[in-house]
């Protein structure tokens, strides 16, 4: 990345027209390389890397080495910082300056979500000798700011099995409860947690759904891709707040699924070992069509919400990582690269009207400048720096 670029100005050009939906940009993709361990001694042969990558630039840079970690499980922002679960820790990462901010140890945090100042997380894990580990709880929350605990679900009044992936919706948070690492023992239940009444209560997904691994939230349908015995894969949804359970079995499945992302109704995923991407409509789970026919296997995946570009992440888990940038129909973008074993993509979209640096005292249009709230600016002549197009995409200038 070119740093120099930090902080120049945000401009418009001649003809740009900043309608209000095109305000929000997509700044940076952030990438989470877990490396590569000998999973026998526990040694680490390739650390676990924090990278980000510039579409304006095509630029991919490694910008912190994770310590201390085997894997990375989930990564999420809010509020101008990066938050990641790595392997017993919660780290959190300035947006901008890629600093550690915090840290605390979580032993088996898993997913994360915000809410309100706090960080949720879901809760997993082995012991020393690869045996499932039993936890007092398995949801827990920390103060954003400095990542000091703050509350928690016990067995007693929340999930008493291991959990994975969480979203919000409204003032519920909702919960993938899945004993994923009681190998053999897999259930398969969307726990319901009520913020505002603290009632917690779970909807079984039935035999056809256990292991819930992904979970996302969409206009108040809450969508589960469960990797059942990780011979096979079914799709669970309920809508919120009213408990009404379906599961449908995907056709053809042989076994679980990795790379997962939803979009304007939509469901992409990829069923580990097929080469190919297949697309639920979420009001229509009981059917799929195939998305992408030729397809590698993607370990993580994540939409852009601005431009609705699939970004998959490939890699052999020793040697190499690369990420795709695919279009709405399946097209290649672009791709780079970056670490080994990318398995989490994060995107952070900001509101161009919030960053742009120009006063808007200018007496001079010259070549029909204008900054993001269509005040005149000064000449662009020879000025270095970005600015956002119609579409949303951010744009490098490098002078005139």
């Amino acid at each position: 990345m070119i740093k120099g670029l930090k902080g120049v100005a945000l401009v418009g050009m001649l003809g740009m027209a900043f309608a209000a939906g095109a305000q929000a940009y997509l700044h940076q993709v952030f990438v989470l390389n877990e490396g590569w361990s000998d999973w026998q001694t526990g040694e680490v042969l390739v650390q676990p890397t924090l990278g980000v990558y510039d579409p304006a630039l095509n630029v991919y840079e490694t910008v912190a080495f994770i310590e201390g970690a085997g894997f990375i499980s989930d990564a999420i922002l809010a509020n101008g910082a990066l938050y990641v679960a790595a392997d017993g820790q919660l780290l959190k990462y300035d947006a901008d300056s890629y600093e550690v901010l915090a840290a605390a140890e979580v032993t088996g945090v898993r997913q994360l979500a915000e809410r309100n100042g706090m960080i949720y997380v879901t809760r997993g894990d082995v012991d020393e000798f690869g045996m499932n580990l039993p936890l007092d709880s398995y949801l827990q929350w920390f103060h954003a700011d400095d990542l000091t605990w703050a509350g928690e679900l016990t067995t007693a009044n929340g999930p008493a099995y291991a959990t994975e992936g969480l979203a919000w919706s409204g003032d519920r948070l909702y919960i993938a409860v899945n004993n994923a690492f009681d190998w053999g023992n897999e259930v398969g239940y969307i726990g319901e947690w009520d913020a505002t009444t603290d009632a917690y209560t779970e909807f079984d997904l039935g035999e056809e759904g256990k292991n819930p691994n992904r979970l996302f939230a969409d206009n108040g349908q809450i969508i589960t891709v469960n990797n059942r015995d990780y011979g096979s894969a079914s799709l669970s949804e309920v809508m919120s707040g009213e408990g009404a359970v379906q599961t449908h079995v995907v056709a053809d499945a042989t076994a679980g699924c990795l790379a997962a992302a939803v979009f304007q109704g939509e469901l992409k995923y990829q069923i580990t070992g097929e080469n190919a991407v297949r697309t639920s409509a979420l009001d229509g789970l009981d059917e799929s069509s195939t998305w992408l026919a030729d397809a590698p296997a993607f370990y993580g995946a994540a939409i852009d919400p601005v431009s609705g570009h699939w970004y998959g992440s490939v890699t052999d888990y020793t040697t190499y990582g690369l990420v795709e940038i695919r279009d709405e129909e399946g097209g290649i973008v672009s791709t780079f690269d970056c670490g080994v074993s990318p398995g989490v993509i994060c995107m952070d979209v900001r509101n161009a009207s919030d960053v742009f640096t120009i006063p808007g005292n200018a007496v001079r249009d010259v070549r029909g400048g204008f900054d993001l709230l269509g005040r005149a600016l000064p000449t662009l002549q020879g000025r270095n720096g970005w600015f956002i197009d119609a579409a949303g995409n951010k744009k490098v200038q490098v002078g005139w």
